[in-house]
């Protein structure tokens, strides 16, 4: 495995991921179900999915993602923005599955929270480019770590409500 491809890989999709949650520090925000509710009567993403923090997290996703490839040359602009475009639209069907779980916003759910921006990333990503199976196993392995400790600095530095 070449470890410097494979961070070069998960980086849009961290970035992106990342970097959403700074739309928490706009005045207004728009939530992507516009505040409606599922069939069930639950809100289909909730107040945390904004389409600011979508944006946002596409933006530099794809922006800050990308730049490392100035030097490495592994990923296209195109690849970084679809790794940080299926990383959001992931993170948005975790947010839907953890609605119909009758789980509250920022309610811990391990493994979803870790797992689903990555792997939609990787996945839309590999419909049209290989990626190899170890680096998929690493994401999974490597991902809920590196969640972890990011989601506890950006509690610290009050970017998020909670530490998970």
């Amino acid at each position: 495995m070449d470890i410097a491809q494979f961070f070069l890989l998960i980086w849009p999709p961290y970035v992106a991921n990342g970097a959403a949650v700074f739309a928490g520090r706009l005045r207004w925000r728009h939530p992507i179900d516009f505040g409606r509710s599922f069939v069930d009567g639950r809100r289909i993403f909730g107040d945390g999915k904004t389409f600011e923090g979508f944006l946002i997290g596409v933006a530099a996703g794809t922006l800050l993602g990308y730049a490392p490839n100035l030097a490495y040359r592994y990923l296209s602009p195109i690849d970084a923005l679809v790794l940080s475009a299926a990383a959001l639209l992931g993170d948005l069907v975790g947010a839907f599955v953890k609605r119909r779980l009758c789980m509250p916003r920022g309610h811990p759910a391990f493994p979803l929270d870790q797992l689903d921006f990555i792997l939609t990333a990787i996945a839309v990503y590999s419909l049209y480019r290989d990626v190899p199976l170890a680096y998929i196993a690493a994401a999974a392995v490597v991902t809920p770590l590196i969640h972890r400790a990011t989601n506890y600095v950006a509690y610290l530095l009050g970017l998020k409500r909670e530490p998970w």
